[in-house]
């Protein structure tokens, strides 16, 4: 491939990331030139596939017997998982957002097999040289797939277990796709960068309760919720913040998050000093937010939960200094 198209192509994902998060993006600075274009990369496609099925991104699909078939049977596989659930969607919307997510996982594959088109999309160009130079599994990526897909039908959570199993696949995947960047010598390392993306996950679920039960999907574990009295016709009004019910809730819900936080935490000494930055970074990122939702009591309904502008400006100082500390023990 032509330096110059490679290079409008990592410039594509890095513009991307830039307008998508401006945290994860000031995260990234950290890393050596390579690692942070590879990042931008899997952010940029990450990034896309949720706003593929968030209905945030129309894709242009080029629509192809093979891909029409391949999309038929990827449907087959979902529907096991979803027996008895009919998807979100009118027909033919599931069908073209099922179809553009079949078309990535085709595309993902050519570009791990190093056999894309010149012309093929920027994103999947820049991870075709990503895959080139880090042993990154396509199986993860695939599975941060199916955890999209998993968002294209209601979503009724019932226990733990398949809360876990959806962070894992959203979140947890990503992170061990990233750690493959970073580096790392101790394979205990993935098992740390597993409970880092639980961890971050869980937080967004509490964070997102609104937003998430406007799109029909809620993620909190319904049985837990009913052991404190809780239906999810009460998730509706915002005055469930004031209840003990809730409250008792929260207490259980940010004692899971932290048990998955102290594995997590273990995961930046296994990283060298500059690949350590970014995960530390987000890390702190949302535990502000963690913390945030406990200094209101757990009211995540009367107004969103966001950073203040003093807290994003302290995580800037602290990025800047842990970037220096980088590279003056480098």
């Amino acid at each position: 491939m032509e330096p110059s198209r490679l290079d409008n192509a990592y410039a594509f994902c890095e513009a991307a990331c830039r307008n998508a998060s401006t945290t994860f993006f000031s995260s990234f600075s950290a890393l050596s030139t390579d690692k942070r274009k590879a990042v931008h990369a899997v952010y940029a496609l990450c990034r896309w596939v949720d706003d593929i099925v968030d209905g945030d991104e129309v894709p242009t699909i080029l629509e192809t017997k093979a891909l029409r078939e391949a999309t038929k049977q990827r449907q087959a596989i979902v529907e096991e998982r979803h027996v008895g659930a009919s998807p979100s969607l009118a027909p033919e919307e599931h069908r073209r957002r099922m179809m553009a997510l079949v078309d990535i996982r085709l595309k993902l594959q050519q570009a791990n097999e190093s056999s894309l088109a010149e012309d093929e999309h920027p994103i999947f160009l820049a991870l075709q040289d990503v895959f080139t130079r880090y042993p990154i599994k396509l199986s993860d990526f695939e599975t941060v797939i199916e955890g999209m897909e998993d968002d294209l039908y209601p979503v009724r959570i019932q226990t733990w277990d398949e809360l876990r199993s959806y962070c894992y696949k959203v979140a947890s995947a990503v992170g061990l796709i990233l750690i493959e960047i970073y580096g790392y010598e101790d394979r205990a390392a993935r098992l740390h960068a597993i409970d880092l993306g639980i961890q971050m996950q869980l937080i967004n679920v509490l964070r997102d309760i609104n937003e998430d039960l406007e799109r029909g999907r809620v993620y909190l574990p319904l049985e837990v919720l009913a052991s404190h009295n809780i239906g999810i016709d009460m998730l509706e009004d915002v005055n469930i913040a004031k209840t003990l019910e809730w409250k008792g809730f929260v207490v259980e819900y940010v004692d899971v998050i932290k048990r998955h936080q102290t594995s997590a935490n273990h995961l930046f000494g296994y990283l060298d000093g500059r690949a350590r930055v970014q995960p530390e970074i987000m890390a702190d990122a949302y535990t502000s937010i963690l913390n945030e939702i406990v200094r209101r009591s757990g009211d995540v309904f009367t107004q969103p939960v966001k950073l203040s502008v003093l807290r994003k400006s302290l995580l800037g100082f602290r990025l800047s200094l842990r970037k220096l500390r980088a590279r003056l023990f480098a």
